[in-house]
């Protein structure tokens, strides 16, 4: 009995250990879908879906990873033209894009910074402006709740169950990737009772 509590002490004196999340990225995509591709599978990084002649936004996203980087190839499709007699006048494009940016946790949202978005070679003003355009909003506007998603899969919401599970604690230390996940080291206390 003595040993069982030396074993324990020991352990109880040893600091806790980081525990790792992997998210798969068809997971990344369908929260992306949940999260931020909200209209009709669309994200709208100007104007919405009632702007006929005024409007931009992404959509089909395939998230993977590059050289340590998070990629994300979508469709653009934007328009800025007036509505003349019921005619769009003015300038558009439709265009495969990828975004390439650095994944960041703050206050549990991922969030992508260093943005960089290529056309694959296409270029026009109007493409310029796009590419500048979309790197900006999207350092401003993007993010995935992981800390809401975890809270979801880690407490217990079932009265029948007979025991909660609460989470408490849930702090990130970093965030990496692999060639087919995010990967999340994370502190967190789950209580049982």
């Amino acid at each position: 009995m003595r040993a069982f509590f030396l074993i324990l002490t020991a352990l109880m004196a040893l600091p806790a250990q980081a525990a790792e999340i992997r998210i798969s990225f068809p997971a990344v995509r369908k929260m992306m879908a949940d999260q931020v591709f909200t209209v009709e599978g669309k994200k709208y990084v100007r104007g919405d879906k009632s702007k006929r002649c005024d409007y931009a936004y992404l959509e089909n996203p395939q998230v993977g990873e590059w050289n340590g980087q998070l990629t994300i190839k979508a469709k653009f499709s934007g328009r800025t033209a007036w509505d003349v007699f019921s005619r769009c006048m003015g300038v558009g494009d439709a265009f495969d894009l990828t975004i390439v940016a650095t994944p960041l946790v703050k206050r549990g949202v991922l969030v992508l910074a260093d943005v960089k978005v290529d056309t694959g070679g296409k270029d026009s003003y109007y493409i310029r402006k796009v590419r500048k355009a979309l790197g900006s909003s999207l350092e401003k506007e993007f993010g995935l709740d992981i800390t809401g998603r975890a809270r979801e899969l880690l407490e217990q919401k079932d009265p029948k169950a007979g025991y909660l599970r609460d989470l408490s604690g849930f702090d990130f230390r970093q965030v990496k990737l692999s060639k087919d996940a995010v990967i999340l080291d994370v502190d967190f206390v789950v209580t049982i009772r």
